[in-house]
């Protein structure tokens, strides 16, 4: 009788092993070509292959599930390659939204700069240094013709140091209605320029006119601030001789 029941348990035992021993009911085929059928359930085998892509499919050698346990599985329809392809693809991270645009800091306003005097010289469009020079010198060495020329053909006649230049070689010349104009012309760009000035008030004492003569002179000590500059002294001085 114990022989009896112990080749009974053994049946037994060995019945369950077999049992236990039944091939896992799903396999993971990943997207690399290998395959996994070591999953029991469906989740666990679409767990496996969320990381590198891939697709589930049962396992041909497992024992078919009863009914109820596969009742929700087997009304599922196999996958297509579309939806293969966008299980295996791996999910696309979602791009943080951009920084708030600041606006642009304001340009800052350059303030003019604070007048230091009401009569303080204009400042000058710039000039051809080189070649003013050399009109500059021709009338300085008295050939006033050729300086008058070299001046003109800078194409800066607008420009108060080229017109007052322009104006006294003119003067020089005798020209005194055209050493007028362009004394004019330089006091327009400049109204405070100290050698049209200087040369205007000599004009006027050549031309016997004292009184505007001294005009100019005031005009020169205000722009100068005093009686030190060189405009200031050169002038007064040829009234000075002109009125002994």
């Amino acid at each position: 009788m114990r022989i009896l029941a112990l080749c009974s348990l053994i049946v037994v035992a060995a019945f369950a092993a077999q049992a236990n021993a039944k091939e896992p009911p799903w396999c993971a085929t990943y997207r690399n070509g290998g395959n996994n059928c070591g999953f029991f359930t469906y989740e666990q085998c679409v767990a496996a292959i969320s990381g590198v892509g891939g697709f589930c499919n049962r396992n041909p050698y497992a024992e078919p599930e009863k009914p109820a346990a596969r009742k929700e599985r087997t009304t599922e329809p196999k996958p297509t390659r579309k939806e293969e392809r966008e299980r295996a693809a791996p999910a696309a991270k979602t791009a943080p939204p951009p920084a708030a645009l600041q606006p642009p800091p304001p340009a800052a306003v350059q303030q003019p700069p604070a007048s230091a005097s009401p009569v303080a010289p204009t400042p000058a469009p710039a000039r051809p240094a080189n070649n003013f020079q050399t009109a500059r010198a021709l009338i300085l060495s008295g050939k006033y013709e050729a300086g008058i020329a070299a001046m003109k053909a800078l194409g800066y006649d607008d420009h108060p140091d080229v017109a007052s230049s322009i104006g006294y070689a003119n003067a020089k010349l005798g020209n005194v209605s055209e050493a007028r104009a362009w004394y004019s012309k330089a006091l327009a760009a400049d109204p405070n320029h100290l050698s049209t000035l200087s040369y205007s008030g000599a004009l006027y004492l050549a031309q016997g006119d004292l009184a505007r003569a001294r005009g100019d002179l005031e005009r020169i000590k205000v722009i100068c601030g005093g009686v030190t500059c060189r405009e200031y002294r050169e002038l007064e001085t040829l009234i000075a001789a002109k009125s002994r």
